[in-house]
């Protein structure tokens, strides 16, 4: 498997945040959308009212020691990543899903242990809250 180069659109080469060299797999979407999907849960259970997912144009951030979420900036200083774990550092254009790139190749066995390590650590969040 070879990872494609990223190329952006107009608008996220023109005004966007920086982005990474490598285009995101469908496989990393799906699990960061579950993550995204289990962080709204969990949220929900532990507030009891919406929550602005980092994972969509909020300006909210979710930070554990396992990964960060960080939704795009609208601020003038360069935005490192919206997504990071372990080394890896995932960028997208306003949404999540919209303009994903990668800093290095992901294969779906990273995606995989991305998604086990980010649901569990998620859901020790909530079981940590009284």
């Amino acid at each position: 498997m070879s990872a494609k180069p990223y190329q952006p659109e107009l608008g996220q080469a023109m005004f966007g945040q920086p982005h990474q060299a490598f285009e995101v797999p469908e496989i990393m979407e799906a699990a960061l959308a579950s993550i995204s999907s289990e962080l709204d849960r969990v949220m929900w259970n532990i507030h009891q009212e919406p929550y602005d997912n980092p994972f969509s144009n909020s300006g909210n951030r979710f930070d554990c020691d396992e990964f960060k979420a960080h939704a795009y900036s609208w601020g003038d200083e360069d935005q490192e990543f919206n997504f990071a774990w372990k080394d890896l550092r995932i960028s997208w254009y306003k949404y999540l899903g919209r303009g994903m790139s990668a800093n290095q190749e992901v294969t779906p066995q990273m995606a995989s242990d991305c998604l086990v390590a980010c649901l569990n650590a998620v859901r020790n969040y909530e079981k940590s809250r009284p």
